[in-house]
């Protein structure tokens, strides 16, 4: 059981930000706040979601008036979206590769590291008293799900399988790794990859593949900041605060390891 600072346990605290993170998006909605141009535009990669909601709660606990509009999707899909038009104050992507991506735009400064996860293998709440090995789950009688290659879940994925020789071929793809991680919660599919942290979120009772040597992979966090910024105080800010001592707080609770 973790607890935080103010006595409330990792449970007890999800149900507070949940609370609070639901009254911002319904504020957003009500007043259009993506559409505000004094907005800070915050792209977050999928496994972030925890993370960002949680940080921007704190933040607005703490009285900042600063509004955000944050988008939330896989790494890959954030960089179509940029490369589309769209505008990004902000941007957290997951994996090296895709940052160095969005670095070669020219219009974002140099990134920041701050965070790691690895690699997980889960399986579905029914299945967790099952002493369930790798070659169990590819014996034929088991439904899996995986990322779509073009996000840093999925390339971590096939590059496990591809060192254990394994067939990802009946797979389900998923856009991103929260997808994959409610698909395991609802039963959809019977185990999946995902990130540790992933797991380590998941209230519903999925459990880890021991021994799988999965956790030898692992990808790297990095935000960067736009050069066409209209308030660059608070992009600062925010990034002040992923890199300060409340947001690197939340990164352990969360599960995530120093770069």
């Amino acid at each position: 059981m973790i607890t935080a600072d103010n006595g409330l346990t990792r449970c007890e605290k999800n149900v507070i930000i949940g609370l609070l993170a639901t009254m911002l998006l319904a504020s957003c909605t009500l007043w259009g706040c993506g559409q505000r141009e004094d907005a800070t535009r915050v792209f977050v990669a999928s496994s972030m979601t925890d993370f960002i909601e949680e940080l921007i709660a704190v933040d607005g606990q703490n009285g900042s008036a600063n509004a955000t509009d944050v988008n939330i999707a896989g790494s890959g899909t954030l960089l179509l979206q940029i490369n589309e038009g769209a505008r990004a104050d902000v941007v957290i992507l997951a994996g090296a590769e895709y940052m160095e991506e969005l670095n070669r735009t020219g219009d974002f400064h140099p990134p920041t590291e701050f965070a790691m996860t690895k690699l997980s293998i889960v399986i579905a709440p029914d299945l967790k008293d099952k002493d369930l090995t790798v070659r169990d789950l590819w014996s034929g009688k088991f439904q899996g799900a995986m990322c779509v290659l073009s996000a840093p879940c999925g390339q971590l994925a096939s590059q496990y399988a591809a060192s254990q020789n394994l067939d990802m071929a009946d797979l389900s793809l998923e856009p991103n790794v929260r997808a994959v991680l409610a698909k395991i919660e609802r039963g959809e599919v019977d185990f999946g990859f995902v990130y540790h942290t992933d797991l380590l979120s998941s209230t519903a009772g999925v459990a880890e593949v021991q021994g799988s040597g999965a956790s030898k992979f692992s990808t790297s966090y990095s935000f960067a900041v736009s050069n066409n910024l209209k308030h660059s105080a608070q992009a600062q800010s925010l990034t002040n605060a992923i890199t300060g001592e409340v947001g690197q707080r939340i990164l352990e609770e969360l599960g995530f390891n120093q770069p």
